[in-house]
């Protein structure tokens, strides 16, 4: 069996980042993910990172592949040479980020079907577009990928928000006007940036032109 030298950028308890290297067992098919738990469980038990399921349902172990958001579960051990942290999150320690402050931004916008409260929701019927964006694990990548969200501009929802936005604009049985939602969260800084990107498939942009109708 091969070897594959790969490189995981760290956080350091006073501040900043290393890179240190590792040695990991290439097995056929191995993913990032694989590779990442063979360290912790044999090699630096201090290594910290995130994932749940394995098998791309979670969305919890989105890292940066060589400055390309990733889900690890997915990405090829082989192909890949360089691990970070996601981009445009704090972070906790390591490959670990802070999501809590990003969702904190969106208290109170009530991101869920609302209808009449006086009858039951009733049947869903779902187009093409809103059943590709029900598929959103929740992975965060495409705000990582997005060069307009800064952690320090509330202002400023991020393509992640303007997903779940498009879920319920979509949701025939949802009666709060979610583009004025999304309008009030900077929608219009995205219709000539497009450049966020989703690694299961999302259709981020059409999320997008889906609010600006």
């Amino acid at each position: 069996m091969k070897d594959h030298t790969i490189i995981i950028v760290r956080s350091l308890p006073e501040g900043g980042r290393k890179k240190e290297k590792f040695t990991v067992p290439l097995q056929p098919g191995a993913t990032v993910l694989q590779g990442l738990v063979h360290i912790y469980d044999t090699v630096d038990s201090t290594l910290a990172f995130r994932y749940s399921c394995r098998y791309n349902h979670c969305g919890l172990c989105g890292i940066s592949a060589d400055g390309r958001p990733r889900l690890a579960c997915k990405t090829k051990l082989e192909t890949t040479e360089e691990v970070a942290p996601l981009a445009n999150l704090p972070i906790l320690r390591d490959l670990a980020v802070d999501r809590t402050r990003y969702y904190s931004r969106f208290k109170g916008m009530r991101l869920y079907p609302e209808g009449d409260a006086a009858e039951p929701l009733g049947h869903l019927v779902e187009e093409s577009l809103h059943r590709n964006l029900m598929g959103c694990l929740e992975c965060l990548c495409c705000v990582a990928s997005c060069p307009s969200h800064s952690l320090s501009d509330v202002s400023f929802g991020g393509p992640y928000l303007f997903v779940k936005l498009a879920q319920l604009h979509l949701d025939s049985r949802d009666r709060t006007d979610r583009r004025a939602q999304a309008a009030e969260k900077g929608l219009a800084r995205c219709r000539e940036c497009k450049k966020c990107r989703c690694p299961n498939g999302i259709d981020l942009h059409g999320a997008l032109e889906a609010l600006n109708k």
